[in-house]
Parts: structure tokens; sequence; C-alpha cells
């Protein structure tokens, strides 16, 4: 089968993911800010994510007093922003303070869609390395992590652990779709999050991916042993 034919078969199969709900992760109902939901359960390789210690958010600054609090009970330890400094100067910071509230300003400056997730995971090697450090320390969490609308460099962090602990990839696709069925209004494409598995694969695995960005295969395997637990 010619190259451009396979790449369209598997643009079809991840479209057509689009409309099955496969394993969405736990969803954290809130009234302003919206696309919460916590990633445990969330299978990988030799058993799933521990629930209650992983979050995926959209923007903490639309919180609403009910939200706070509800988050407050959750225990979380560790925020973190992923929004740049124009975002927050526009919306406004995180209205949960929190032991740690961090800040990884993760931009993109080429177009948008694929153009901007391509741009994304080659353009940010800091973030990538301060979230990945940031999972591999125990005392950090519980932790919730979170960009504007929860889905574009959330989507990719997101994609990227879960590829590196061994998630199947249909399953990554559809915890990143689920945003579109949280918020109908927000645009996501199963061919933008391609590119992350694309860039992924061009260097031989998510592992050695990482390791190009100054990941070391040992912060990896602290973050297996801090975030997983046996079927």
């Amino acid at each position: 089968m010619p190259a451009r034919s396979k790449r369209s078969l598997k643009l079809l199969v991840l479209m057509m993911l689009t409309v099955v709900q496969l394993c969405a992760a736990e969803p954290v109902a809130l009234e302003g800010t919206k696309n919460t939901r916590d990633l445990g359960g969330m299978p990988v390789a030799g058993g799933r994510l521990r629930s209650g210690r992983l979050y995926r958010s959209g923007a903490l600054c639309f919180a609403t007093s009910g939200d706070v609090a509800k988050l407050n009970g959750l225990g979380l330890h560790t925020v973190v922003d992923l929004r740049t400094d124009k975002e927050i100067e526009k919306d406004g910071p995180d209205r949960l303070v929190l032991r740690e509230n961090l800040r990884f300003p993760m931009t993109s400056y080429h177009g948008r869609g694929a153009e901007a997730y391509r741009s994304l995971i080659l353009q940010n090697p800091q973030v990538l390395r301060e979230f990945f450090a940031l999972l591999a320390r125990n005392e950090s969490y519980p932790i919730l992590y979170h960009c504007s609308a929860g889905k574009d460099r959330v989507g990719i962090l997101t994609a990227l652990l879960l590829d590196a602990l061994g998630t199947p990839r249909e399953l990554i696709l559809d915890d990143y779709l689920q945003s579109m069925r949280n918020s109908p209004k927000l645009e996501v494409h199963a061919e933008w999050l391609q590119e992350v598995f694309e860039a992924v694969d061009r260097s031989g695995g998510a592992a050695a991916f990482l390791a190009i960005q100054g990941i070391p295969a040992g912060q990896l395997e602290q973050i297996r042993n801090t975030l997983t637990e046996a079927e």
C-alpha cells in the first residue's frame, strides 16, 4: 500500500474514534473551570495509573468559590499552569492556592492546529524536562496541570506521559478527544495529536524522544513507580 494511502487509512481510523468512547478518565464536575478529570485508571504497561494522583484541567482562573472548595477537597499538593504571561494578564491567575503553584509556560510560535502542535512539541524542551522532573517527585502529588482549555498543551503532555508508560494509543487518543465530549465547543482533531505520535516514532519511541529532550530513563522509572499500580 502506498505511504499516502496508509496515512489516509490511519487518519480515517483516528477520526472514527471521535464518535466512540473507549476509556475516558474520571471527570471532576466543576462550574466555572471546564475539562477537569482524574487520569487514574488509565491502562499502562503492567497495570494502570493510580486514582487521585494526577489531574488534567482547563484554566483555574475561571474557578468559582464552589470549584475551589471542591478542588481543595481533592487534597492537591501541586498545580502547574502552562499558560503564558499574556494569557494570565488577559484571564487572570489561578484562583486555587496550594503548597506549590508552579508555572511552566508552554508556547507555540507557528500557525495553528497540526502546525502549532509540531511547534509545541519541538520548541518546549525545558517545559518537558520540568514537567517530567515534577512527576518523578513523590512528594509533589497529587498534581493538577492545566493550560487554558485543557486540550492542546495539556493534551500533548498527557499523550507523551501515557505513551512513555505504555498506554495503547487508541486510549491516549480517546482521552484527548474526551475534551470535545466534555465541552462540545472545543476544537480537537485526531490528526493534531497524531503529530505527537509521529514525532515520538521518528525518534525511535517515547523513551528515546524524551531522552533527546533531556529526560533520563531513570526518571521515567521513578514516575512509573510513583504513579502506577498493578491491576
